[in-house]
Protein backbone atom coordinates (compact mmCIF):
# COMPACT_ATOMS: atom_id res chain seq x y z
CA UNK A 1 0.00 0.00 0.00
CA UNK A 2 1.57 3.06 -1.44
CA UNK A 3 2.12 6.37 1.58
CA UNK A 4 -0.47 9.18 1.55
CA UNK A 5 1.04 12.28 0.25
CA UNK A 6 0.24 15.69 0.95
CA UNK A 7 0.09 19.14 -0.84
CA UNK A 8 2.75 21.45 1.00
CA UNK A 9 0.11 23.96 2.29
CA UNK A 10 -1.80 20.65 3.97
CA UNK A 11 1.81 19.72 5.84
CA UNK A 12 2.60 23.22 6.94
CA UNK A 13 -0.78 22.57 8.74
CA UNK A 14 0.25 19.21 9.79
CA UNK A 15 3.55 21.08 11.26
CA UNK A 16 1.78 23.80 12.70
CA UNK A 17 3.18 26.26 10.39
CA UNK A 18 3.00 28.78 8.18
CA UNK A 19 2.42 27.60 4.77
CA UNK A 20 4.47 30.37 2.80
CA UNK A 21 7.20 29.38 5.21
CA UNK A 22 7.15 25.87 4.64
CA UNK A 23 7.22 26.85 0.43
CA UNK A 24 10.40 29.13 1.56
CA UNK A 25 12.57 26.56 3.06
CA UNK A 26 11.68 23.80 0.48
CA UNK A 27 13.22 25.69 -2.34
CA UNK A 28 15.79 27.57 0.17
CA UNK A 29 17.06 23.46 0.55
CA UNK A 30 16.86 23.05 -3.23
CA UNK A 31 13.83 21.02 -2.84
CA UNK A 32 11.38 23.01 -5.67
CA UNK A 33 11.81 26.09 -7.54
CA UNK A 34 9.14 28.18 -8.92
CA UNK A 35 8.92 29.22 -12.80
CA UNK A 36 6.73 31.23 -14.54
CA UNK A 37 4.81 31.43 -11.00
CA UNK A 38 4.40 27.91 -10.63
CA UNK A 39 6.27 25.50 -8.17
CA UNK A 40 8.39 22.88 -10.11
CA UNK A 41 10.20 19.60 -8.29
CA UNK A 42 13.87 19.50 -8.28
CA UNK A 43 15.63 16.38 -8.60
CA UNK A 44 16.37 16.80 -5.15
CA UNK A 45 12.43 17.00 -4.38
CA UNK A 46 11.82 14.01 -5.87
CA UNK A 47 14.31 12.25 -4.67
CA UNK A 48 13.08 13.33 -1.13
CA UNK A 49 9.69 11.40 -1.90
CA UNK A 50 7.79 14.75 -3.94
CA UNK A 51 5.54 14.16 -6.58
CA UNK A 52 2.57 15.71 -9.01
CA UNK A 53 -0.82 15.06 -8.20
CA UNK A 54 -3.47 16.10 -10.72
CA UNK A 55 -6.53 17.89 -8.48
CA UNK A 56 -9.71 18.11 -11.44
CA UNK A 57 -10.44 21.51 -9.50
CA UNK A 58 -6.85 23.10 -8.37
CA UNK A 59 -5.08 21.51 -10.98
CA UNK A 60 -1.64 20.03 -11.06
CA UNK A 61 -0.11 20.85 -7.38
CA UNK A 62 3.31 18.91 -5.42
CA UNK A 63 2.44 16.57 -2.80
CA UNK A 64 4.84 14.89 -0.36
CA UNK A 65 4.92 11.70 1.62
CA UNK A 66 3.44 11.90 5.65
CA UNK A 67 6.36 10.73 7.28
CA UNK A 68 8.19 13.45 5.44
CA UNK A 69 7.28 15.95 8.62
CA UNK A 70 9.83 14.17 10.42
CA UNK A 71 12.93 15.38 7.98
CA UNK A 72 15.80 17.02 9.59
CA UNK A 73 15.17 19.76 7.06
CA UNK A 74 12.07 20.91 8.65
CA UNK A 75 13.64 21.37 11.50
CA UNK A 76 14.53 24.30 10.61
CA UNK A 77 11.32 25.70 9.99
CA UNK A 78 10.23 29.15 12.26
CA UNK A 79 9.05 28.80 15.53
CA UNK A 80 6.20 30.83 15.31
CA UNK A 81 3.36 31.26 14.89
CA UNK A 82 2.46 29.55 18.69
CA UNK A 83 0.16 27.75 19.46
CA UNK A 84 -1.05 27.56 23.33
CA UNK A 85 0.57 23.67 23.09
CA UNK A 86 4.15 25.61 21.61
CA UNK A 87 3.86 28.39 24.51
CA UNK A 88 3.16 26.11 27.78
CA UNK A 89 6.18 24.22 26.71
CA UNK A 90 8.64 27.20 26.59
CA UNK A 91 6.92 28.59 30.20
CA UNK A 92 6.43 25.33 31.67
CA UNK A 93 2.70 25.27 31.88
CA UNK A 94 -0.42 23.42 30.71
CA UNK A 95 -1.90 24.76 27.34
CA UNK A 96 -5.23 25.09 28.80
CA UNK A 97 -3.67 27.20 31.99
CA UNK A 98 -2.00 29.06 28.77
CA UNK A 99 -5.43 29.86 27.20
CA UNK A 100 -6.91 31.18 30.31
CA UNK A 101 -4.36 32.92 30.43
CA UNK A 102 -4.95 34.64 27.23
CA UNK A 103 -8.19 34.74 27.77
CA UNK A 104 -7.74 36.64 30.92
CA UNK A 105 -5.70 39.65 29.41
CA UNK A 106 -8.77 39.92 27.06
CA UNK A 107 -7.45 38.17 24.31
CA UNK A 108 -9.29 35.24 23.47
CA UNK A 109 -12.55 34.28 24.52
CA UNK A 110 -14.09 31.21 25.07
CA UNK A 111 -15.93 29.52 22.23
CA UNK A 112 -18.81 26.27 22.94
CA UNK A 113 -15.55 24.51 22.36
CA UNK A 114 -12.57 26.12 21.58
CA UNK A 115 -11.23 29.80 21.69
CA UNK A 116 -11.71 32.74 19.45
CA UNK A 117 -9.86 35.65 18.70
CA UNK A 118 -10.58 38.95 20.20
CA UNK A 119 -9.74 42.73 18.00
CA UNK A 120 -7.69 43.19 21.48
CA UNK A 121 -6.08 40.31 20.87
CA UNK A 122 -6.00 40.38 16.73
CA UNK A 123 -4.00 44.23 17.89
CA UNK A 124 -0.97 42.13 19.04
CA UNK A 125 -0.52 39.50 16.02
CA UNK A 126 -2.98 36.84 17.42
CA UNK A 127 -4.20 34.87 14.07
CA UNK A 128 -7.50 32.70 14.23
CA UNK A 129 -8.10 29.12 13.12
CA UNK A 130 -10.14 26.26 12.85
CA UNK A 131 -8.95 22.34 13.21
CA UNK A 132 -9.54 21.25 9.93
CA UNK A 133 -11.42 18.05 10.81
CA UNK A 134 -13.76 19.44 14.06
CA UNK A 135 -13.76 22.87 13.24
CA UNK A 136 -13.22 23.80 16.48
CA UNK A 137 -11.61 27.37 16.90
CA UNK A 138 -8.05 28.08 18.16
CA UNK A 139 -5.37 30.97 17.88
CA UNK A 140 -1.86 30.98 17.42
CA UNK A 141 0.44 33.99 18.23
CA UNK A 142 3.86 35.32 16.91
CA UNK A 143 7.05 34.93 19.01
CA UNK A 144 6.50 38.74 20.36
CA UNK A 145 3.96 36.86 22.68
CA UNK A 146 6.64 35.87 24.78
CA UNK A 147 8.11 39.61 25.69
CA UNK A 148 4.76 41.23 26.03
CA UNK A 149 5.22 42.71 29.54
CA UNK A 150 1.52 42.05 30.16
CA UNK A 151 1.97 38.35 28.89
CA UNK A 152 4.57 37.91 31.09
CA UNK A 153 3.39 39.59 34.24
CA UNK A 154 1.00 37.13 34.20
CA UNK A 155 2.96 34.37 33.91
CA UNK A 156 4.64 35.18 36.58
CA UNK A 157 1.86 35.33 39.00
CA UNK A 158 0.70 32.34 37.47
CA UNK A 159 3.75 30.61 38.50
CA UNK A 160 4.48 32.31 42.14
CA UNK A 161 7.73 34.03 41.02
CA UNK A 162 6.82 37.71 41.75
CA UNK A 163 9.89 39.27 43.18
CA UNK A 164 8.97 40.07 46.91
CA UNK A 165 10.77 42.68 48.35
CA UNK A 166 10.61 41.33 52.11
CA UNK A 167 8.76 38.87 54.28
CA UNK A 168 5.87 41.32 55.48
CA UNK A 169 5.11 42.66 51.51
CA UNK A 170 1.53 41.33 50.53
CA UNK A 171 1.39 39.96 46.82
CA UNK A 172 -1.09 40.95 44.53
CA UNK A 173 -3.07 38.42 42.62
CA UNK A 174 -4.35 38.73 38.96
CA UNK A 175 -7.76 38.62 41.23
CA UNK A 176 -6.83 42.25 43.22
CA UNK A 177 -6.55 40.28 45.98
CA UNK A 178 -3.89 40.16 48.80
CA UNK A 179 -1.51 37.23 49.58
CA UNK A 180 0.73 36.50 51.92
CA UNK A 181 2.55 33.64 50.53
CA UNK A 182 3.91 32.99 47.16
CA UNK A 183 2.03 29.33 47.31
CA UNK A 184 -0.98 31.30 48.01
CA UNK A 185 -0.26 33.22 45.27
CA UNK A 186 -0.26 30.39 43.08
CA UNK A 187 -3.63 28.87 44.06
CA UNK A 188 -5.39 32.20 44.39
CA UNK A 189 -4.56 32.91 40.20
CA UNK A 190 -5.79 29.20 39.72
CA UNK A 191 -8.82 29.50 41.00
CA UNK A 192 -9.19 33.11 39.45
CA UNK A 193 -8.53 31.58 36.14
CA UNK A 194 -10.58 28.97 36.07
CA UNK A 195 -13.88 30.87 36.64
CA UNK A 196 -14.08 29.46 40.77
CA UNK A 197 -15.91 31.43 42.99
CA UNK A 198 -13.94 31.22 46.24
CA UNK A 199 -12.75 33.55 48.79
CA UNK A 200 -9.33 33.21 50.78
CA UNK A 201 -8.71 33.32 54.67
CA UNK A 202 -11.99 32.62 55.39
CA UNK A 203 -13.51 32.00 58.92
CA UNK A 204 -16.05 29.52 59.33
CA UNK A 205 -17.35 29.55 63.08
CA UNK A 206 -20.03 27.03 64.00
CA UNK A 207 -20.73 27.08 68.17
CA UNK A 208 -17.28 27.71 69.94
CA UNK A 209 -15.87 26.31 66.90
CA UNK A 210 -13.50 28.33 64.32
CA UNK A 211 -11.13 28.26 61.57
CA UNK A 212 -9.61 30.75 59.23
CA UNK A 213 -9.63 28.61 55.90
CA UNK A 214 -6.97 29.40 53.62
CA UNK A 215 -9.53 29.34 50.58
CA UNK A 216 -13.21 28.23 50.74
CA UNK A 217 -15.63 27.46 48.01
CA UNK A 218 -19.15 28.05 48.99
CA UNK A 219 -20.76 26.37 46.14
CA UNK A 220 -18.83 23.29 47.25
CA UNK A 221 -18.69 23.71 50.75
CA UNK A 222 -15.10 22.98 50.00
CA UNK A 223 -11.88 24.05 52.22
CA UNK A 224 -8.39 24.47 50.84
CA UNK A 225 -5.36 24.25 52.97
CA UNK A 226 -1.81 24.95 52.28
CA UNK A 227 0.87 22.98 54.34
CA UNK A 228 4.54 23.48 53.78
CA UNK A 229 7.27 20.47 54.30
CA UNK A 230 9.07 22.32 57.56
CA UNK A 231 5.74 23.62 59.08
CA UNK A 232 6.57 23.81 63.18
CA UNK A 233 4.97 22.32 65.90
CA UNK A 234 2.52 25.50 66.36
CA UNK A 235 1.92 25.19 62.50
CA UNK A 236 0.42 20.63 62.77
CA UNK A 237 -1.16 21.89 65.52
CA UNK A 238 -3.13 24.25 63.75
CA UNK A 239 -3.62 21.40 61.04
CA UNK A 240 -5.00 19.08 63.22
CA UNK A 241 -7.16 21.34 64.74
CA UNK A 242 -8.79 22.29 61.21
CA UNK A 243 -8.87 18.68 60.38
CA UNK A 244 -11.52 17.93 63.46
CA UNK A 245 -13.40 20.85 62.66
CA UNK A 246 -13.95 19.57 59.29
CA UNK A 247 -14.86 16.17 60.32
CA UNK A 248 -17.20 17.04 63.46
CA UNK A 249 -18.86 20.08 60.86
CA UNK A 250 -19.45 17.63 57.64
CA UNK A 251 -16.93 19.99 55.83
CA UNK A 252 -15.03 18.52 52.63
CA UNK A 253 -11.14 19.74 52.65
CA UNK A 254 -8.49 19.65 50.22
CA UNK A 255 -5.09 19.77 51.69
CA UNK A 256 -1.96 21.21 49.36
CA UNK A 257 1.77 20.63 49.94
CA UNK A 258 4.97 20.95 47.76
CA UNK A 259 4.83 18.42 45.92
CA UNK A 260 0.99 19.03 45.01
CA UNK A 261 1.50 22.74 44.01
CA UNK A 262 4.20 21.78 41.82
CA UNK A 263 1.38 19.83 39.79
CA UNK A 264 -1.04 22.34 40.78
CA UNK A 265 -3.51 21.79 37.45
CA UNK A 266 -3.57 18.33 37.41
CA UNK A 267 -3.74 17.87 41.16
CA UNK A 268 -6.19 20.33 41.55
CA UNK A 269 -8.65 19.68 38.90
CA UNK A 270 -8.67 15.66 39.70
CA UNK A 271 -9.68 16.64 43.41
CA UNK A 272 -12.27 19.34 42.62
CA UNK A 273 -13.89 16.85 40.00
CA UNK A 274 -14.17 14.64 42.59
CA UNK A 275 -16.45 16.79 44.46
CA UNK A 276 -18.50 17.42 41.22
CA UNK A 277 -16.37 19.83 39.45
CA UNK A 278 -14.95 19.64 36.36
CA UNK A 279 -12.41 22.52 35.38
CA UNK A 280 -11.73 23.02 31.69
Amino acid sequence: MSEKHISTTALARLLHKESKELFILLAQGGWMVKVDNHWQLTEKGKFEGGIYIHHPKYGEYIAWPESIQDHPLLRLLPEAPLSATHIGSKVELPARLINLVLAERGWIKKHIRGWLLTPRGKAIGGEQHSNEQTGIPFATWPETLLDNSLFIDAIAQLKGTIVQGNSNQLLKALSGQSLKSATALIVENWLYLAGINHANEYVLQLGNDKVSVDFFLPELQVCIDIWGAGDNAAVLAEKLTKQEFYQKHNYEFIELHDESIAQLDEHLAKQLLGYGLAVY
